[in-house]
């Protein structure tokens, strides 16, 4: 099931399958990836209970080998979906016996999108069920069409910073490069990626923008409180597709969950709201910063 939120420019849809973003459009013009399994099979997953994967295929909780799949198992996951309001959609996610068997804990996932003009909200809402400290992390892998003009030249796009940045980019297989070197601008290509994912920690900006140089269409993602940016693309130029992925942590060895870099650690009873937003926009109407 899909349920769609739309006004005069922008319309939204999401799946029950995962709770993913599956179209994001302004003036009918679709800004996100097709989802073809030849290259990345889904659009913008939910990454939960981890944003990553463990290096040892597996983490330890209570003396007990627990084997968690690449960003967890809510893209997987049944959501119950609603719509709550007439720009917002609602979808949730509880425990169950096949999660307990990867992550033994109760939990409730809910997810929100609420759409205001050209922006678009993205909640994720944490509640711990269980009786003992729960670790979670949560984000999304969201796919974007690359180029978003078809006929345009891919190596003429770009990730563009609200400011001057000094990062170094990090795989989680511990090969790190400079990024950005007192810089804003971030020129992509496909062999940029040959290494698998470019992420960045804790950037000074609030948002990072996707466009491409005579592109007029522009999505700017404002990542708020979340400290980590993954952005990866196949290697291969025939893979016209390009994620750019705002978290709350990161892949590590472990040995257990709490090891992880970024980590959230949650009482139990307690819930945790992690947001972040994505604007779509055109630079012919807008005078960017």
């Amino acid at each position: 099931m899909e349920l769609t939120i739309k006004n005069e420019r922008v319309s939204v849809t999401v799946s029950d399958f995962g709770g993913e973003l599956t179209s994001l459009s302004l003036d009918g013009f679709e800004y996100l990836w097709k989802a073809d399994p030849a290259y990345f099979g889904r659009v913008s997953p939910i990454l939960f209970p981890i944003t990553g994967r463990f290096m040892d295929g597996y983490y330890m909780h209570d003396g007990r080998k627990y084997e968690l799949k690449l960003n967890g198992f809510a893209q997987d996951g049944h959501f119950e979906l609603s719509k709550t309001a007439e720009n917002e959609i609602t979808g949730r996610l509880l425990a169950n016996d096949e999660t307990r068997k990867v992550y033994p804990f109760d939990f409730e996932l809910t997810v929100k999108y609420r759409l205001t003009g050209q922006m678009l909200d993205v909640t994720f809402e944490v509640t711990n069920r269980s009786d003992e400290v729960m670790p979670y992390s949560v984000g999304n892998h969201t796919a974007y069409r690359w180029p978003l003009i078809d006929g345009e030249e891919p190596g003429s796009y770009y990730l563009r910073f609200e400011k001057e940045e000094e990062l170094t980019s990090f795989s989680p297989f511990g090969w790190t490069a400079p990024f950005l070197c007192a810089e804003r601008v971030r020129p992509i290509y496909h062999s940029f990626y040959e290494n698998g994912t470019r992420s960045v920690r804790n950037p000074q900006s609030d948002w990072v923008e996707y466009t491409g140089a005579t592109c007029d269409y522009v999505v700017r993602t404002y990542r708020r409180e979340l400290p980590f940016i993954a952005n990866w693309a196949s290697p291969k130029p025939e893979a016209e597709l390009v994620c750019i992925e705002p978290n709350l942590s990161i892949s590590s060895h472990g040995p257990t969950m709490f090891d992880r870099e970024g980590i959230h650690s949650l009482a139990p009873g307690a819930t945790e709201v992690t947001s972040y937003q994505l604007e779509v926009y055109k630079k012919s109407e807008k005078e960017t910063v």
